[in-house]
């Protein structure tokens, strides 16, 4: 007993160690504050990979809770400016081979993180990959209804011949993409995660044909 107990406590530790680690605001070498959530000093000149634990949440310091979906894209933005500025592998040339490809690997993490918490499709769809249900293209939805309005606006899309018919399309495409982002929100703040995957896979239905709209009105406007 005694033995699955220090079994126990050892774990917890490692686990809390692991945690701080990741989280930790001081330069590992030098004790410094490092000027961003990065394991990248430019005091001392030491940086280390990215812990493949670390949520992309955590990368730039945003809150996940209570609701991991909801991220304030200006301060995603300027926390990826200041990140990138640390860790670009062009400032670290100077420092040897060894840290420059291993800024070379934050910064494409960095990336990573950047464009899957960004815009809403890929945010849901990251989320629902921590939660074990990621989205494959053989994902498809029962409602039929839905399927054959999609299909009426690509077929709308496909046959429009001035702005203003175009645009009708467009607005209401945009109408239900902002109506599924909200249905999105609500269903991952209350960890819904089958309604989640449900309105993710709707909102990639939507945004393609949102992309079908901008492709056809850049061909309207050239000829």
């Amino acid at each position: 007993m005694m033995s699955q107990a220090r079994c126990c406590w050892t774990t917890r530790t490692n686990s809390m160690r692991r945690l701080l680690s990741t989280l930790s605001s001081r330069c590992s070498s030098c004790s410094q504050t490092l000027p961003t959530p990065l394991p990248a000093c430019t005091r001392c000149g030491s940086i280390s990979p990215i812990p493949p634990s670390t949520s992309f949440h955590d990368i730039f310091a945003l809150p996940s809770r209570p609701n991991p979906f909801v991220v304030d894209a200006a301060l995603l933005k300027r926390r990826f400016r200041e990140a990138q500025a640390v860790c670009h592998p062009d400032s670290w040339a100077s420092k040897g081979q060894h840290k420059q490809d291993i800024s070379q690997s934050v910064s494409s993490r960095l990336n990573e993180a950047y464009n899957a918490l960004l815009r809403p499709l890929p945010r849901a769809e990251y989320i629902l990959e921590q939660h074990g249900l990621p989205i494959s293209e053989h994902d498809q939805l029962d409602d039929l209804e839905f399927i054959a309005e999609i299909m009426q606006a690509r077929e709308s899309i496909d046959e429009a011949t001035d702005a203003a018919e175009l645009a009708a399309v467009v607005d209401e495409t945009g109408a239900q993409i902002e109506e599924t982002v909200r249905v999105l929100e609500q269903a991952v703040g209350a960890e819904e995660w089958v309604s989640v995957k449900e309105a993710a896979v709707r909102l990639k239905y939507l945004e393609s044909i949102a992309a079908a709209g901008k492709e056809k009105g850049e061909e309207l406007g050239e000829s």
